[in-house]
């Protein structure tokens, strides 16, 4: 099958560039695991609508999406895997300088996208492609900004997957996690003073947390009570450090407490549950102010293309979350309902990697910036510094006489 194929070629790729011994320097790889606690959801605090057959049997109620919305949510984050897939084969065969691989943590960002209104904003992190796809952005642009081209918002300035876009209400991910929480936290608030009616989402990970940013954004959200979602992705691991090495709290939805800042555990494998209580904290903004919400997930794949996650994490672990996959988990969910197949499926897959094809090769074909655009944007003006700056430049590039 085409979907097959394209998860062969990739377990394949990422085979060869994979050391086979976990061990770190001499000693035997001792990093604690990140136990799945989805099994035992409720046990833990976090709510769920479904269970890993796609059954409805948790805490909280189906929030009851159209057919068509339902349907729109999976073909999306199937989209993401693809974009996922292909991204690392780009990366690997250096046609794409860097990549952030998001397999596993699909559910999160297109639920809770969804669950706002397009005309809110969006704090992005680092692997959250749906939310432009899903707020209309041309795949073709994102993948634009995946090669570098000068032809997109960025001018190819950024880094591939560091996306965004202002005219889809999204605000892009800077390199320096958490950094942008008091930004969205300060944006809300500024909306709230307007008497406006927008809100707004702010997406990052668990290791954003031990940033100052979430603690300053954390304790101005609760004294001012500012309309912002703060949507925590706990996926286990910041780049190699565990949650246990991370914080003595039980959990990082906790952390809200500290600062009367409602929260909520989530399982972020359930794109149902993680639409319900974004959407509850959404529509609570304008009575309860700001909700933390830690959407409890798991990173399946590499945390970038610079990292090997051999060494510090074992195939048992990765083993026991993947039956938690959130693709799986919402295929098997409309199959229950009667409106999904191994057909719908077959021509999903065939759909999203010929679109894929498209992308890419509008996108490679692309102009690079030019040198010289690097000092663009900076100021409103260019300051004469930035000009010299600029001429030096050029003229170090003159071929020689």
């Amino acid at each position: 099958m085409i979907r097959n194929l394209a998860a062969s070629r990739l377990k394949m790729v990422q085979h060869v560039t994979t050391r086979k011994k976990k061990t770190v320097g001499k000693g035997k790889l001792n990093a604690p695991a990140f136990i799945c606690p989805l099994a035992q959801a409720k046990d833990h605090g976090i709510r769920q609508v479904m269970d890993a057959e796609g059954n409805l049997t948790g805490d909280l109620a189906d929030p009851d999406l159209a057919d068509g919305q339902l349907i729109r949510l999976y073909e999306m984050m199937v989209l993401v895997r693809a974009i996922d897939d292909r991204g690392w084969i780009l990366q690997r065969s250096g046609r794409v300088e860097f990549w952030i691989p998001h397999r596993g943590l699909e559910a999160v960002h297109t639920a809770a996208t969804i669950a706002f209104n397009d005309d809110d904003w969006i704090f992005l992190g680092y692997r959250h492609p749906g939310t432009l796809l899903l707020r209309g952005v041309p795949l073709v642009q994102l993948f634009a900004q995946f090669f570098g081209r000068a032809d997109e918002p960025f001018k190819g300035r950024r880094l591939p997957t560091l996306m965004g876009d202002r005219r889809a209400n999204v605000v892009p991910m800077t390199t320096q996690v958490g950094s942008y929480i008091p930004h969205a936290c300060g944006a809300a608030w500024a909306a709230k003073i307007k008497g406006d009616d927008t809100r707004f989402l702010a997406f990052f990970g668990e290791g954003s947390s031990s940033r100052g940013e979430f603690h300053s954004a954390l304790n101005f959200a609760g004294v001012h009570k500012p309309p912002v979602v703060f949507l925590c992705e706990n996926n286990g691991w910041a780049v190699t450090t565990p949650t246990s090495l991370q914080t003595a709290s039980t959990t990082f939805a906790e952390k809200g407490d500290a600062y009367g800042v409602r929260n909520i555990r989530v399982d972020g494998n359930d794109p149902l549950a993680v639409f319900a209580a974004t959407r509850e904290a959404r529509d609570l903004a304008p009575e309860k102010g700001a909700t933390l919400i830690e959407a409890v997930t798991y990173r399946m794949g590499y945390h970038t293309t610079s990292d090997n996650p051999d060494l510090y994490r074992t195939p048992e672990e990765v083993a026991v979350w993947e039956a938690w996959d959130p693709l799986i988990r919402m295929r098997k969910y409309l199959e229950n309902k009667d409106l999904w197949n191994e057909q719908h499926e077959e021509e999903l897959w065939a759909r999203c990697l010929a679109e894929i094809d498209v992308a890419v090769h509008a996108a490679e074909a692309m102009p690079l910036p030019g040198p010289a655009s690097m000092f663009d944007d900076t100021f409103e003006e260019p300051t004469w510094m930035l000009e010299e700056q600029r001429e030096q430049l050029l003229a170090e590039l003159e071929p020689g006489e």
